[in-house]
């Protein structure tokens, strides 16, 4: 989803469009989400996890194939929920220190938008402009809950719970295929260890283990969309 982030400077001369003017949302399979979140995009997005390195990382799966900004514009407009990244592009969260949480407010500078309307990230008194501010309190609710969304992965993935979830479809006439993702192990024998997991964070991730589950349903409103974007693409081309 970022292309080319750097540290966000007070004062700096930055410019901010819609966010749906942003073609690089577009380009994302997925996005980077918070437990928070689960409870609003469970209806519309599998929530499942992403390997990084030897570590997980908890995302809302928004996509079989890249570019979709059109289908994720349409989608967005009609009222479904935003990931609260999305929300707040082109701005961002790093932790540069994994070890004490902090994170440095980051903003992906990309190329303006063709035709797209500016508004400024800093005021000329060098307050936070409106639109900025909107996007900062989405980062703010975002950090607030990361803690918790990694102790919640750690904890299924020391516990084996957490399975490699390669796709691989065949939809229409074309191929789909998607590795580095995975979800809780689905056979009831191998979820012996959640208990104690579950009882270590009590209702909260129970809570959280029932909407990962439920989203996963939502792999078929995908292949359906992806359906949808191959007629269209074949209509415009004949």
């Amino acid at each position: 989803m970022y292309q080319s982030i750097a540290p966000l400077k007070q004062g700096e001369d930055y410019a901010l469009f819609e966010t749906l003017e942003y073609a690089s949302l577009g380009n994302a399979l997925v996005v980077p989400v918070a437990s928070i979140e689960a409870n609003a995009l469970a209806h519309h997005y599998p929530i499942v996890w992403r390997r990084v390195g030897d570590d997980y990382e908890l995302v809302a799966f928004i996509s079989l194939s890249v570019p979709h900004l059109e289908s994720f514009r349409r989608e967005l407009e009609s009222g479904m929920p935003r990931p609260l990244l999305v929300e707040a592009y082109p701005l961002a969260l790093a932790f540069p220190d994994s070890e004490d949480g902090r994170s440095v407010v980051m903003i992906d500078e990309v190329p303006r938008p063709a035709d797209a309307l500016a508004s400024p990230v800093f005021l000329r008194g060098g307050a936070l402009s409106a639109p900025a501010s909107r996007r900062m309190g989405a980062l703010r609710v975002f950090g607030s809950d990361i803690g918790r969304t990694r102790a919640f992965t750690r904890t299924l993935a020391a516990a084996g719970l957490l399975a490699d979830w390669p796709l691989r479809l065949r939809i229409g006439g074309d191929g789909v295929e998607i590795d580095g993702l995975c979800v809780l192990v689905q056979e009831e024998a191998q979820r012996a260890a959640l208990p104690a997991a579950i009882a270590e964070y009590g209702f909260a991730l129970a809570e959280f283990v029932t909407l990962h589950d439920l989203s996963l349903f939502n792999m078929q409103r995908l292949v359906d969309r992806f359906r949808a974007e191959r007629v269209a693409a074949g209509g415009a081309a004949s």
